[in-house]
């Protein structure tokens, strides 16, 4: 007779879960036993994370990479509430996460009970579903909606909390629901528009200077290819937003890059002077753009697709909105472009576009013999790497440096937080990334400060034979924090610079990782042919000049014409 721990871990089954990131605690350690034998038998395999945030980043790396939802879970109490930064972070990168939380017995729940704590009250804000099981028999429903909510329209994670006492309760009466029932829930749905689909199609012919901006909807809907198509039958550039990067290949001629706060100067610069805008599955924050005036004085005309319709007047009013699947969408839009046939001459527009990207080339590839410089870091990695190596990042100067010089060459191999800036992000979802995808080189670009969130998560990596490699951009400083006081608080850097410790090779060994200082280019290649060979988790500490700066980048508050592409503490 099955227990409700069983029933929980059967459900994940049906939903064909095979790893699960998480951390045993008191309310969740009947759902542990439960899947004993599955684990034994290779049904499943459980990844025992050093903290609950690492968890989620960890399911959340597995959900980029796989394109499925990723699974944790944790104990009552401080490991729910531990989630919770994980979560968010996957609920702003429209992720799919579902995470099990135990919950304290249904009896003393209200009680102030030994590791209480409301998990749905913390955790309904920044997830699009939380919902805790109060019977035993709502426990297939509640998986089956869970992963429903989690993957239809916008991706997003989802929380079930469970009650300890029903993990012990059996029963022989199962009944496994043939679709989910969640009520008030109307997924968002794919709107054929022949009138919006024409009228965006004419937009984009009778335009004189085009752009395509591309955003983690292209990503979650797989339309790299489709996107290429247009822009390639238009003539038209493509920018996109950071989390954007995953989708097209950069050695695509049209590509011109990430645009917004940190982004490329030339991918800003061709979004500002372009007189229509084709947004496909990005919701314009304000890092993307960093004044909605400036971009509305530009007077152009905008057109979006994006799975929810809420993003379509959110921040700028679009002159044609489309709703649904960005892969559907576009191929109806590529198929009106080419029965409407006509198209403007773009070669003075595609001109201007190169006399941007050689204007503010020379900016970016400087070199200098007595430090390592970043772009010139990234471009060693790329070279040692199989184009369809995974990369996921920190958060800090590393993930901006990141953001402008690495090259994403195939969809989904390029993971960062970049809705919520979590530090801490990149170890935890290269794990989980390896996890999805161990066909491939998973590599985890870090920056010291990040590195230092959640790098106890090398144990897991080595104790489960997770090959993942991190290279650290060392400065000894929290560097994006430091740049900005540097440049904007006058000087005054504060709370912000490391002393010598750790040391970030012992730091690695110490946990029975490969550890290696390449302190010139040469040391880098090797190290990482060496830690590829070695297939063991490596980390690779970089040392980066801590006066280096993230550019470019704007003043606090600043438009994207405000750019900042040279030191301005060298009157440059």
């Amino acid at each position: 007779m099955p227990t409700g721990a069983r029933l929980t871990i059967d459900a994940l089954k049906r939903e064909g879960v095979k790893v699960i990131f998480g951390i045993p605690g008191l309310s969740n350690m009947q759902l542990y036993d439960a899947f004993v034998e599955d684990l034994m038998n290779g049904e499943l395999r459980h990844v025992l994370m050093r903290h609950e945030q690492a968890a989620a980043h960890a399911a959340d790396g597995y959900a980029r990479a796989s394109g499925i939802p990723g699974v944790c879970t944790a104990t009552s109490g401080p490991g729910a509430t531990n989630l919770v930064t994980g979560l968010i972070t996957a609920y702003w990168d429209s992720s799919p996460v579902v995470a099990i939380t135990g919950q304290v017995p249904r009896s003393t729940i209200g009680k102030m009970s030994f590791q209480e704590a409301d998990a749905v009250g913390a955790t309904e804000d920044v997830v699009k579903y939380a919902y805790q099981v109060r019977k035993f028999d709502e426990i297939p429903p509640a998986i089956k909606n869970a992963f429903y909510v989690a993957t239809t329209g916008r991706p997003g994670p989802v929380v079930v909390d469970i009650p300890r006492d029903i993990f012990y309760e059996k029963t022989d009466n199962i009944k496994w629901p043939e679709k989910p029932t969640i009520r008030g829930y109307r997924p968002f749905k794919t709107i054929i528009d022949p009138i919006a689909i024409k009228k965006t199609a004419e937009m984009l012919i009778n335009a004189e200077r085009p752009v395509i901006m591309v955003g983690t909807g292209v990503v979650w809907s797989n339309a790299s290819k489709e996107v290429l198509d247009l822009a390639e039958t238009l003539i038209a550039p493509i920018v996109s937003t950071l989390p954007g990067k995953s989708a097209i290949p950069h050695d695509h001629p049209l590509y011109l890059g990430a645009m917004g706060y940190y982004g490329r100067a030339e991918a800003s610069m061709v979004a500002l002077e372009s007189d229509m805008m084709f947004v496909v599955g990005a919701r314009l924050s304000d890092r993307t753009f960093t004044s909605y005036d400036e971009m509305i004085e530009t007077r152009k005309k905008f057109a979006m697709i994006n799975i929810d319709p809420t993003d379509s007047e959110r921040t700028i009013r679009m002159d044609v909105a489309l709703y649904g699947d960005a892969k559907i969408l576009l191929r109806e839009i590529h198929k009106a472009v080419l029965e409407l046939g006509k198209k403007n001459d773009r070669s003075a527009w595609m001109k201007r576009v190169k006399e941007l990207k050689d204007y503010y080339s020379q900016f970016y590839f400087n070199d200098d013999k007595t430090r390592m410089r970043p772009w010139k870091v990234l471009k060693t990695i790329r070279q040692n790497l199989p184009r369809d190596a995974i990369v996921t990042t920190g958060v800090g100067q590393h993930q901006m440096w990141a953001e402008v010089f690495w090259e994403v060459l195939e969809p989904r191999t390029f993971l960062s937080s970049t809705g919520m800036g979590t530090m801490g992000f990149g170890l935890p979802a290269a794990i989980g990334a390896k996890m999805a995808r161990p066909d491939k080189v998973v590599v985890d670009l870090d920056g010291d400060g990040s590195m230092m969130m959640t790098g106890t998560n090398f144990a897991t990596a080595v104790d489960e034979n997770i090959p993942v490699i991190s290279i650290v951009f060392d400065n000894r400083s929290l560097g994006l924090v430091r740049q900005v006081q540097d440049l904007f608080f006058n000087k005054r850097v504060v709370g912000v610079d490391y002393g010598p410790s750790p040391d970030l090779v012992k730091f690695a060994e110490s946990f029975g990782a490969l550890g290696y200082n390449a302190t010139t280019y040469e040391e880098l290649e090797k190290s990482i042919k060496s830690a590829i060979k070695e297939n063991h988790p490596a980390l690779i500490r970089v040392p980066i000049d801590k006066q280096e700066l993230a550019l470019p980048t704007l003043p606090p508050g600043g438009r994207l014409k405000q750019v900042i592409v040279t030191d301005p503490r060298k009157g440059s």
